[in-house]
């Protein structure tokens, strides 16, 4: 029962037998004043010919006012009785509405379940605002950047879809002002739900429209969460002023539970985060107990003087654990029980590293016993690169030694002449030096690197019969052999390797034996130089430099430009590229028109045309032996230090 309806059937229970009506209170109502002082009821009267009208305005409680028509002239009786009436129901009001809000400091507030507060939220809200027959509690969505309704009464699930952005209607408007909205007429609240977008105009056109709405901002000190909205669909409601303060201590209420709410869950996850250090500390001090108890067991199993392999197998088996092992060296090992997973997301690798260089890894599979297992390699990974580097340092003897065989020989007849075998290498009738050049890879272990591709280098050598060594610059390689084309078969074995490898390698002729051993490591050093000028991986012969011995000290970017500009004539040519490829084909072919006009695919009238039009637009002549010089000398300098693609025209072919 509403304060209005209260009023009216005790009204009705005189003696008099008054006639009371309602009427809503004149113009837009007011929102409340919070420092205000709270406005009181007022009562006054006036006579109509002979009967005596009362007036009692209550719209600060229920936004109208009573009028009591009284026949005859004493009313002065029924006046003190209408006072009485209306004071004892807005009192039973406020007590009714100071019980509710109580009941929400319960049954919200107390809350800490944000979902238990969105529910409990609008039927406590009803009960405090008793005049209402719906509810909305939206709250907002930094995700989407909508107002999404939580919890509603009154209206169908479909009502949850009815989303709208900060602005977009009466909601969106409390929202982003701050401001309560009291609307008590359909028209008035027709008018407010502005700025609707599609989706929200046609929800709404399918919807029964409120008769009058109170919708306040939910608020902490620092944020706007959200908007709670009631609503009254009864022909001729009308909500006063008390019930927007109402609402808004609700909404204050709710925006402290939802404080309180976020506070707890905060709390939690920094509860669950702590327990989880914890648990992760404990466990890291396990592994770090695990691993100081193997420390020993594993220093035992190194101090043996065996194969790596073999200390990793003692490994695998004494710790019960399957892993794979590979290094630079090429040195690869896997346990028994090893089996290559399905997928990399289901291995976990440990770096073996000398200095800050990664030299090795230990490959295991997640799992239960994954901890275990890098506890352990952790350890292994340490005995590991002292092996790599005690092995390193008996190389780095070895190879200091075989680097003054090499340079005695050529100097001392008896080393040079001799048929003696030493590391392995003894003079033959034919030999060839290669060149493996160094890319620096690491300033403290450049020696690791080094060995490494000496011993990439002989793998893929074809010939045992080799004298190796190396020096900051690279590698060194020198076969010898009885015939040349097994030299050359081992050139092309090394020469793909290379490729495969990216490496930058130069040959030196092959010369029959003895011959000048430093002469011949010079020409592939150099060789090498210029390998490394292309940009590409590869071999290159000494005798296949040629030209390219003069621009040695140029760079690759030098040339490239001298050759774009002797052919920069073809640059803005409609059929620059044609005429290009043309031209380049025929100086190939040894300027033999035939041959150029089948490679070409081309009619030979044709080809003539194309080198016509090209001399002319070059104003060179091809029969002009410098012409032709500086010609061949372009496309040479083109395909050799540009793109493996026949020479065209750099910018007209990228476009």
């Amino acid at each position: 029962m509403t304060i209005m309806d209260e009023i009216e059937s005790s009204l009705l229970l005189l003696s008099s037998r008054p006639l009371v009506s309602w009427r809503r209170a004149s113009g837009r109502p007011t929102i409340p004043d919070t420092d205000a002082s709270e406005p009181t009821i007022s009562f006054s009267h006036r006579r109509d010919e002979d009967d005596a009208i009362l007036t009692a305005d209550i719209s600060y409680f229920a936004g109208a006012v009573c009028e009591v028509r009284i026949p005859g002239a004493h009313y002065e009786t029924v006046f003190a009785r209408l006072q009485k009436i209306v004071l004892s129901a807005v009192i039973r009001f406020q007590n009714r509405a100071v019980q509710a809000m109580n009941a929400i400091n319960r049954n919200v507030l107390d809350s800490l379940d944000p979902n238990e507060i969105n529910m409990n939220a609008i039927e406590q809200t009803l009960s405090v605002i008793a005049a209402s027959d719906a509810g909305v509690l939206r709250l907002y969505e930094e995700a989407s950047g909508l107002l999404i309704p939580v919890s509603q009464v009154g209206f169908d699930d479909d009502y949850y879809n009815y989303r709208t952005t900060p602005q977009e209607s009466i909601s969106g408007s409390v929202f982003s002002t701050g401001t309560p909205v009291l609307l008590n007429s359909p028209e008035d609240i027709r008018d407010a739900h502005a700025n609707l977008r599609a989706p929200n105009i046609r929800f709404l056109s399918e919807q029964r429209l409120s008769r009058s709405l109170i919708c306040v901002p939910i608020r902490t000190d620092t944020t706007t969460l959200g908007t709670l909205t009631v609503m009254s669909f009864r022909e001729g409601s009308a909500y006063g002023e008390f019930s927007v303060s109402l609402l808004a201590a609700v909404a204050t209420q709710l925006a402290i539970a939802y404080k309180k709410s976020q506070a707890y869950e905060l709390a939690v996850r920094s509860n669950e985060s702590i327990n989880r250090m914890r648990l992760e500390i404990e466990k890291r001090n396990a592994e770090l107990a695990r691993s100081l108890s193997a420390h020993d067991d594993i220093l035992s199993i190194f101090t043996h003087h065996r194969p790596l392999s073999e200390h990793l197998e003692e490994i695998a088996t004494h710790y019960g654990i399957d892993f794979h092992y590979a290094d630079i060296f090429g040195t690869t090992f896997g346990s028994k029980e090893w089996k290559e997973p399905k997928t990399t997301e289901a291995v976990l690798v440990h770096p073996v590293r000398v200095a800050d260089d990664v030299v090795g890894a230990f490959r295991f599979e997640r799992g239960d016993k994954a901890s275990y297992a890098a506890a352990i390699l952790g350890v292994v990974s340490a005995f590991v690169a002292l092996e790599i580097v005690r092995s390193a340092s008996q190389d780095e003897i070895l190879n200091s030694k075989r680097r003054k065989h090499f340079e005695a020989l050529g100097r001392d007849d008896l080393v040079t002449s001799g048929g003696a075998v030493r590391f392995g290498f003894q003079i033959r009738k034919y030999c060839q030096i290669i060149f493996v050049r160094h890319e620096q890879e690491s300033a403290q272990n450049q020696s690791l690197f080094l060995q490494r591709t000496l011993q990439q280098a002989l793998k893929a050598a074809t010939i045992r019969n080799q004298l190796s060594f190396y020096t900051d610059e690279g590698v060194f390689l020198l076969f010898c052999a009885a015939t040349e084309e097994t030299l050359r078969t081992n050139l092309e074995s090394i020469g793909d390797q290379a490729a495969a490898e990216g490496w930058c390698c130069g040959a030196s002729l092959i010369q029959s034996a003895p011959h000048r051993y430093p002469e011949a490591a010079a020409e592939a050093v150099e060789a090498a130089h210029l390998m490394g000028m292309r940009h590409r991986p590869g071999i290159l012969m000494h005798s296949e430099t040629g030209i390219d011995r003069l621009l040695r000290k140029q760079s690759a970017a030098d040339i490239l430009e001298f050759a774009d500009q002797i052919l920069a004539p073809f640059e803005n040519e409609a059929n620059g590229d044609a005429l290009l490829r043309t031209l380049e084909i025929y100086i190939e072919s040894g300027k033999s028109a035939s041959k150029a006009a089948a490679s070409l695919g081309i009619h030979i009238n044709t080809l003539y045309q194309r080198l016509q039009r090209a001399q002319l637009l070059m104003g060179k002549d091809i029969d002009n032996k410098d012409d032709y010089l500086l010609l061949s000398l372009a496309f040479h300098l083109k395909s050799t230090y540009g793109s493996p693609q026949p020479a065209g025209r750099t910018k007209a072919a990228s476009a």
